[in-house]
């Protein structure tokens, strides 16, 4: 383990090599899903942080209903008008809306606007693209429930589905006024990235583990260079609404996010990358343990009023 990370990241590594969990490439989406919800514990306090209202319920999907919970801050901003669309993450085969749960009523009291996290269906059952047809449909539907700007969200796994559904939304009847990517995949057709080298081992989300992820979310003959499953490779990414781009330094992902920043600015897009030194992929959803993820859901928050909140609360 490199000396960069912080105390408190290296704390929370040593505290999931305690649990003995076995390396996820070797387990069934079965036992990844239990297992998920065994290091869930490093993320959760005694109490969840108290919102203004939450709100369960289910909307028609084209595999089934769709879970959605929507949350209301306690103090709302500006207008109160705005809305985050949120999916989770967990590579497309783990995850669910319990799991980031923390972290959504983190960012509903941080920006003083209202999210709407998004259950969608899950890999290998229901491999691509499923959970993009599903973000889309919770997307439009929030979209058409309340007036006011709409951003889409989410992170790892989920900054992918948001940043897809921004992307497919262009030039349609649906403007989104942002899109937040926290730590986001945006190519699952290379791992041959500095980042994926220096930390393919050691810092929770490995190499090993994004091919097992790949290899469950993808259906036989989809190739790993189509837009929709690497946004990098997108050849044109002019008019997408602006972009916060969230990463942690020392995740296999952070150079593949920084390279998204780097092509929506080169398209004219507004796009502001924001790097957390020593810490690792999940350092937000690790708020309570990790004092860089709070620091980031404050900061990602200012960002969600200047986009959609109507200024400070």
């Amino acid at each position: 383990m490199s000396a960069r990370v912080t105390p408190e990241t290296r704390a929370v590594l040593e505290a999931l090599e305690g649990l003995g969990l076995p390396p996820l490439h070797t387990l069934t989406p079965e036992e990844a899903r239990e297992m998920r919800k065994a290091a869930a514990a490093l993320a959760e306090g005694s109490d969840p942080e108290p919102v203004g209202s939450v709100e369960d319920r289910e909307i028609a999907g084209e595999g089934g209903p769709l879970p959605v919970r929507v949350y209301t801050p306690e103090r709302r901003s500006g207008d109160g008008g705005g809305t985050l669309v949120y999916f989770h993450g967990g590579g497309w085969v783990l995850g669910s809306l319990d799991t980031h749960d923390a972290l959504c009523r983190g960012l509903a009291n941080a920006s003083g606007v209202r999210v709407v996290a998004t259950g969608y269906r899950l890999a290998p059952e229901h491999p691509h693209p499923a959970a993009l047809e599903d973000a889309c449909t919770a997307t439009a539907w929030a979209a058409d429930r309340w007036a006011g700007p709409v951003v889409v969200g989410g992170d790892s796994a989920g900054g992918h589905l948001a940043t897809c559904v921004a992307a497919r939304a262009r030039g349609t009847a649906l403007r989104l006024s942002g899109q937040l990517l926290i730590y986001p995949v945006t190519d699952l057709a290379s791992f041959d990235t500095p980042s994926y080298a220096a930390f393919a081992e050691g810092y929770w989300l490995t190499r090993a583990g994004m091919a097992w992820f790949r290899r469950h979310y993808l259906p036989e003959g989809t190739a790993a260079a189509d837009p929709d499953v690497s946004p990098l490779r997108r050849t044109d990414l002019a008019g997408l609404p602006p972009a916060l781009i969230v990463a942690a330094e020392c995740d296999v992902l952070r150079d593949e996010g920084a390279a998204y920043a780097r092509r929506l600015e080169e398209a004219g897009c507004e796009a502001d990358y924001r790097l957390y030194d020593g810490v690792i992929h999940g350092f937000m959803a690790l708020a309570g343990a990790i004092p860089e993820g709070g620091v980031a859901i404050h900061e990602t928050g200012a960002w969600l009023r200047a986009r959609v909140g109507g200024g400070a609360p």
